[in-house]
């Protein structure tokens, strides 16, 4: 008794383990897929922010350095034309420079001597033309420059403090001059701007050098994307996430529960069969063969012969058959070689009649 006990103490253990173990499974396994899933779908999300915003966005600024050309005169000493020179914008596979609809500032930053020469110049002309493919000027401005102002003794106080660097070389006795032609310039979406000529109307003024900058002014999404990158790129992601989200959640429901609760509603013309007459011969036959076998049982039990004998296995099978168990296979086996269908099948296993014993 206290060893059947202990038996059953260690089998409910036993049982009890194997239950918790398989949950514990379960529980792993459905968690680690869930966060398979979520770290899919966020890098799935964060790629398609980073692909919308590279596609969206376009560059805030365009720096181009100016090498100004003129021609020389014959004597190889006084310059003939305008110091100019011709850019282009669009860099290789672009088409356009300008985002369509977005202001854009357009400046031209040198750096001039003060020079002797350069101090009795005054005021320069400076020239800017914006050219689209066809080569035709879609935009041009043309703006004023002049060194600033700078006494005798402010400049020999400036040599004198700042000898040391200029000495050494880390410092020049040089001015940077901004030419502002657009402060809010919007391209042409019909024509745009490949290309800008600029040129420098005077011939006697000397330049270190010239750049042209192009610095965007975004406004409304772009103005939120570009000063707020890390906000604009969590609430991109999170929006991201939970579309793919629904989406997933969606096929899910729509693989594992739709299909399987419209099996049990869907009609299936090939599993049926063509003709209704067909379906109640076999219900009669099906009748039949079941009438024929409660009669050879209860003959059986009652020491009287089968009342058939068409088929000598079956007769052969219902003559040796002593139990309820018996009974049950020989219906099996007649029922199972029949071409019905699952439904009808299970009806008739399920309402056979039970043989009672006596």
């Amino acid at each position: 008794m206290i060893l059947m006990f202990v038996y059953n103490i260690l089998g409910w253990l036993k049982d009890s383990f194997d239950l918790t173990l398989s949950k514990l499974k379960n529980i792993v396994t459905r968690i680690a897929v869930i966060i398979a899933v979520f770290v899919i779908l966020l890098w799935f999300s964060a790629f398609l922010y980073g692909s919308f915003y590279f596609a969206y966005m376009p560059p805030v600024s365009l720096i181009k350095r100016v090498n100004l050309q003129f021609k020389i005169c014959d004597d190889g000493v006084e310059i003939c034309s305008y110091p100019a020179d011709n850019i282009t914008l669009v860099n290789e596979g672009q088409s356009e420079v300008f985002a369509r609809g977005e202001a854009y500032s357009i400046i031209l930053e040198t750096e001039l001597p003060e020079s002797p020469i350069n101090k009795e110049l005054g005021m320069v002309m400076v020239k800017l033309q914006l050219y689209d493919k066809t080569g035709q000027t879609v935009a041009c401005s043309s703006r004023s420059v002049m060194l600033h102002y700078r006494s005798e003794l402010l400049r020999i106080i400036d040599t004198f403090v700042f000898s040391p660097l200029l000495l050494s070389g880390f410092a020049e006795q040089k001015q940077s001059l901004n030419v502002d032609f657009y402060r809010n310039y919007i391209d042409d979406s019909y024509n745009p701007a490949i290309g800008a000529y600029i040129e420098v109307q005077n011939l006697k003024i000397q330049i270190y050098s010239a750049t042209l900058k192009i610095h965007a002014h975004f406004t409304g999404l772009r103005y939120m994307l570009f000063h707020w990158p890390l906000l604009s790129a969590a609430i991109g992601t999170t929006l991201n996430m939970c579309l793919l989200s629904f989406m997933a959640l969606l096929s899910w429901y729509q693989i594992y529960y739709s299909r399987g609760n419209g099996n049990s509603f869907e009609y299936e013309p090939d599993r049926k069969p063509k003709d209704r007459s067909e379906m109640e011969e076999r219900r009669k036959n099906i009748r039949e063969m079941l009438a024929k076998e409660r009669k050879a049982t209860v003959a059986q039990m009652t020491g009287r012969p089968p009342p058939y004998s068409e088929d000598p296995e079956q007769s052969s099978k219902l003559e040796t058959m002593g139990s309820r168990e018996d009974y049950e296979d020989v219906v099996d086996s007649l029922i199972a070689p029949m071409d019905l269908e699952d439904s009808e099948r299970d009806f008739l296993l399920r309402h056979r009649r039970p043989v009672i014993s006596s």
